[in-house]
């Protein structure tokens, strides 16, 4: 099973999973904690890569040369596409938790040169209600924060979701595609490879390519949480349903 909470992981940084075999560029994933108004210097990874930064708070401010860009007072992203040297800091008096995503490129780093950062926040209002997804029950609200066109990596989508309570993804697996959620707010049930257990504020989760996986939301609250997923170089990432609502399944 892939599964942390932030709490539980060394404060002064280092991987979210230890001793994972990623089959995609997700070159690294990695997790700190930044201070108020502390400066985190980044230091440039030498080859082309996306860099990015998922807050569970804000504003923080990344500055690349002279150039600064802040994400929003919510629960927000960064993406700087170069694998430069850059800066993070923490423009609020409270504690900001960061999860750093890198995946890595195929291509002379000095064609990166000029990219302009990405940012925002996962803002509910931005979200459309429809019914649940492959194969779930109740309703979710999604959207593509950012999609493949919006990277030059395969990095494939960067989305904000919020189930209903009753709510869930249901059971499927991607062929060429890894992804992880991280939850936001509420409580919830995470089901990957028939393994069912408790997630909540801080819950990170790893669903590698093939595993069945899915999250249900058994209320009374919603259940509120961002998904990253990378795909395999040079392949076309595919889904398939497994006729589950996952609404029965509990831990053991």
């Amino acid at each position: 099973m892939k599964h942390v909470r932030l709490n539980e992981l060394d404060q002064e940084g280092g991987p979210v999973f230890s001793r994972l075999q990623r089959q995609t560029p997700w070159s690294a994933f990695d997790y700190w904690v930044l201070s108020p108004e502390e400066p985190f210097p980044v230091e440039g990874t030498g080859k082309a890569c996306e860099q990015g930064y998922v807050f569970t708070g804000g504003p923080v401010e990344l500055t690349v040369g002279q150039q600064q860009i802040a994400s929003g007072a919510e629960p927000g992203f960064i993406v700087e596409p170069t694998g430069c040297a850059h800066k993070l800091k923490n423009l609020t008096d409270t504690s900001v938790k960061v999860l750093s995503v890198r995946v890595a490129m195929d291509v002379d780093s000095e064609t990166q040169q000029g990219l302009q950062p990405k940012t925002g926040t996962f803002d509910e209002q931005a979200l459309k209600w429809r019914d649940a997804i492959h194969g779930g029950c109740g309703q979710i609200a999604t959207r593509h924060v950012l999609s493949p066109d919006d990277f030059r990596s395969d990095w494939t989508f960067l989305d904000h979701a919020i189930l209903s309570a009753g709510g869930s993804v249901g059971y499927h697996y991607h062929d060429f595609l890894e992804e992880s959620f991280v939850v936001l707010r509420g409580q919830g049930l995470m089901t990957i490879d028939d393994e069912t257990f408790a997630v909540g504020p801080g819950s990170v989760t790893w669903q590698g390519i093939g595993q069945g996986h899915g999250i249900y939301n058994p209320g009374p609250e919603k259940l509120e949480f961002v998904r990253i997923a990378v795909k395999q170089a040079d392949e076309e990432y595919t889904t398939i349903d497994l006729h589950d609502d996952l609404s029965a399944r509990r831990p053991k």
